[in-house]
């Protein structure tokens, strides 16, 4: 038997349940203005994309092991905030502290995506990303 492990990060993008799971529950919380893992950046994986993966993983004979399926761009705060008010203009989100420039050099992982890219995954991009899940959410009168 062939064991195939995919290990996503943060999930986002359009959600099919009525209530709010781990991972979008970050997404709402930034809409707060709060910053549920006190950090200054974030990957985000799109769930379409984790779900492709699971398929190409499944369809292509030579895979095997380990995939990390996280976002290939790392998202500063500064930018979440950014295309978030794009979509919730009416909410309050994001203040002084959090608009600080990071050194993204002081991050301290590094994320190689290239074994899932290898299966013939490419990943939406975090603004899309962001963007539909908060409609997803909106549409589901979860925020």
């Amino acid at each position: 038997m062939d064991l195939i492990v995919m290990n996503p990060g943060i999930v986002i993008g359009p959600i099919l349940q009525p209530t709010l799971n781990f991972s979008v529950g970050v997404v709402v919380e930034l809409t707060k203005g709060k910053d549920p893992f006190m950090s200054k950046s974030y990957r985000f994986a799109d769930v379409r994309d984790v779900s492709l993966a699971h398929i190409k993983a499944l369809e292509t004979p030579s895979a095997n092991g380990r995939y990390i399926i996280d976002g290939p761009v790392i998202a500063t705060l500064k930018d979440i905030e950014k295309v978030l008010r794009e979509f919730v203009p009416y909410l309050c989100i994001g203040d002084d502290k959090n608009n600080e420039d990071i050194d993204l050099d002081l991050v301290t992982y590094k994320v190689s995506v290239e074994k899932v890219r290898s299966l013939g995954t490419e990943f939406i991009p975090t603004e899309t990303s962001l963007r539909d899940t908060v409609f997803s959410l909106k549409e589901k009168c979860l925020m």
